[in-house]
């Protein structure tokens, strides 16, 4: 039986998997705006304006939190950004190359390894410090489960050959096919590197965005244990084994620093034993949103140059104003991606120590079933019938079972 953090977490990237695999949806109403009109907007919208707008809006003192965010935070994240924003280009080359079929497989299916994999052996920020070993139960239970999920990739992708075939509209591809295949190989690692970008900047960010308030509640960890502790009226937290301690009115980090300084002394320490870690977590949504608006700025700038690169050489930057519906269309796509990652995001974050590899493996399983589901709707299988639909049906139906088995993974790390 899932635990209900672990029901609640998965959940939560299982909604921003479907709405990221659907987030594109709004571009099948436009006419005028062709590809790089739309992506730009989009960008623009989901990945400057919206985490800024609600980072600055909703964190108290954003500039002094920005400022005491370790160095190392902020370039870490855009690195991996950067990574990821590389990818997107590459993707849009590969489908010239390879198809569009194909180079979604690769891509989901070695973003998918590489993201729920590196985590157990490259342990993130924050809470996913502690992550299972991927020679642990749990490590090798999310092995199982992103091996069902390429199984489910697979058959998908088989699926939509078939479609393509009974629909006479098989793509026409350009280039160097085995060029194309290694520049999808790369793209496919550089994908996980959204992922990445929270997992391994998210810790001191969300540290130092969020702030403790009077009349809430706190979750606080102290070496291996976490606690939930309620603040008064007054700002104070009792802490088990600490006491009262003035908590409100500072940053997360700051709130940790108060209650690390307030441990018992222990006696005789070892010459080399450290004090033990303590971290403070306020829920905030808006420090959420401070992660991608502070470390996904790398990745921001390439999608949004490449676009405009496009629109330069096309010399097409007037549409832009020649369709206001189309322009809101466009924004529509960049909000639906903005939500989609902070869901990714908060619920990483609820399943725990765990939560890097199963929740971007459950979000990466969503994700291709959020893209598949928009397929039916707007009408990409209509007329195919038989075994490519059978195969998709089946696909799906693997990649849930994926899902449950990787949050099941997370119950394991618990045990």
């Amino acid at each position: 039986m899932l635990e209900t953090t672990t029901l609640a977490g998965a959940l939560v990237v299982g909604a921003g998997g479907i709405i990221m695999g659907s987030a594109v949806w709004p571009f099948k109403l436009m006419r005028k705006y062709q590809f790089e009109h739309w992506w730009f907007v989009s960008c623009v919208a989901g990945l400057i304006v919206m985490p800024w707008a609600i980072t600055l809006l909703g964190c108290p003192q954003p500039f002094t939190a920005l400022r005491s965010v370790p160095v190392e935070a902020v370039l870490l994240g855009n690195l991996f950004a950067l990574g990821w924003g590389i990818a997107n280009v590459m993707c849009g080359l590969c489908f010239v190359r390879i198809g569009v079929a194909l180079t979604g497989a690769i891509l989901t299916g070695l973003g998918a390894s590489a993201g729920a994999i590196l985590p157990l052996v490259l342990k993130g920020s924050g809470r996913f410090q502690d992550a299972a070993d991927v020679t642990s139960p749990a490590g090798r239970a999310v092995l199982v489960g992103v091996a069902i999920l390429l199984a489910g990739v697979m058959l998908a992708s088989l699926a939509g050959f078939g479609r393509d075939q009974a629909l006479k509209k098989l793509e026409r591809t350009s280039g160097g096919f085995l060029g194309g295949l290694i520049m999808a190989a790369v793209a496919g690692l550089l994908s996980s590197c959204i992922a990445f970008s929270f997992v391994y900047s998210q810790g001191p960010i969300i540290a130092h965005f969020s702030q403790v308030e009077p009349n809430t509640e706190i979750k606080v960890t102290i070496a291996d244990q976490t606690r939930k502790c309620a603040v008064s009226a007054d700002g104070t937290a009792q802490i088990e084994g600490v006491g009262p301690v003035q908590v409100a009115g500072v940053s997360a980090a700051d709130a940790a620093g108060r209650i690390k300084g307030r441990l018992p002394k222990r006696n005789d320490p070892a010459p080399d034993s450290k004090a033990p870690e303590v971290v403070v977590e306020t829920g905030s949504i808006p420090a959420t949103f401070a992660v991608w608006a502070v470390g996904l700025g790398a990745g921001a700038l390439v999608n949004i140059a490449y676009a405009a690169h496009r629109l330069t050489r096309n010399k097409s930057w007037g549409v832009l104003a020649q369709s206001w519906r189309e322009l809101a269309l466009a924004v529509v796509i960049g909000v639906n991606f903005s939500v989609a990652v902070t869901l990714m995001g908060k619920g990483m974050l609820l399943l725990g120590a765990l939560g890097a590899s199963v929740g971007f493996g459950i979000q990466q399983a969503m994700q291709m079933i959020g893209n598949q589901g928009l397929g039916f709707i707007s009408g990409e299988w209509r007329g195919v019938h038989g075994t490519p639909r059978v195969q998709m049906y089946l696909a799906i139906a693997i990649l849930l079972v994926a899902a449950v088995v990787l949050a099941y993974s997370n119950t394991l790390a618990k045990a």
